[in-house]
């Protein structure tokens, strides 16, 4: 496979839906769409090709630079557990939690010390004393500014998802100390019952052992009757490897991880740098 940065041996193929990770990937380190990427973006669905965010977010944390885009449809949401049409608003594919299994899940990580909150039908809940005190957790580059913005308090998590049913799409964990971080991570792992990943340092986002990016993204491939070879996918962490794998074209950011550069196809400029734009231009526009 080759390990060149974006320019260097090019494949030949017909790009026809680019996936994109945000945090770490799309957005810059204010959590930004820069224009020059916008630009780009809106160039490409000239083009014809599908633009895909690929987010551990819920619906509601879709930045307005790319709502804006009136022709943007499809988004891969929680890590998966969400493939959603934004013109039918409508799910047209779903992975996720039934109600006994995200109860199993909360009672198994009360003993943790950390901030919690549970994906569900594209909004994002967490307990309000935790909120209240979200200072204490020491998010750092994940502004709490946003966390704030994008969360929905209530009293109690156990009794309002008793209440509301359904299903839920994820779990997201902030923690203070990463001893009990990685502690938390190799239990839950270990239970076999959970896909758990990382798409930043001091958090734990944790789905059904079966969810992932990449099996989201084989969901929309065969809904729009598409090949793996008209695929380009970027990310950045963990929780983007199964989608890289999954693409015709695998783009890694600077900024990745090792073990994300190590199943690249290609590297590219780092997120503050519009390294998705300069990797689509190349990959993508480049005829």
């Amino acid at each position: 496979m080759l390990k060149g940065t974006v320019g260097d041996g090019m494949k030949e193929q017909e790009i026809k839906l680019i996936a994109m990770d945000m945090d770490g990937t799309l957005l810059t380190s204010q959590k930004e769409v820069t224009q020059k990427t916008v630009e780009v973006l809106e160039e490409a669905m000239d083009r014809g090709i599908q633009i895909v965010p690929a987010t551990g977010r819920s619906v509601n944390g879709l930045p307005k630079e790319l709502t804006d885009l009136k022709r943007l449809r499809y988004c891969i949401l929680s890590n998966g557990a969400r493939v959603y049409d934004l013109h039918e608003q409508r799910s047209i594919y779903k992975n996720q939690f039934d109600t006994d299994q995200i109860l199993k899940l909360l009672e198994a990580v009360n003993p943790y010390h950390a901030f919690r909150s549970i994906a569900k039908d594209g909004k994002v809940y967490c307990y309000k004393e935790e909120l209240y005190r979200l200072e204490s957790f020491h998010l750092g580059e994940y502004s709490e500014e946003m966390i704030r913005a994008s969360r929905t308090p209530v009293e109690d998590l156990k009794e309002f998802i008793q209440k509301e049913g359904g299903t839920s799409e994820k779990m997201t964990l902030f923690f203070e100390d990463q001893e009990e971080r990685a502690k938390a991570r190799k239990e839950l792992t270990e239970c076999g019952l959970y896909a758990v990943v990382a798409s930043l340092k001091n958090n734990l986002e944790i789905s059904l052992h079966s969810c992932n990016k990449g099996d989201a993204l084989a969901h929309l491939m065969e809904h729009l009757d598409l090949k793996k070879e008209n695929i380009m996918a970027c990310g950045d962490a963990e929780n983007d490897y199964q989608m890289i794998e999954a693409a015709g074209i695998g783009v890694v950011m600077e900024n990745g991880s090792d073990e994300m550069k190590e199943i690249a196809d290609y590297i590219t400029d780092d997120h503050n740098s519009d390294g998705v734009a300069k990797a689509i231009e190349v990959l993508a526009l480049k005829n």
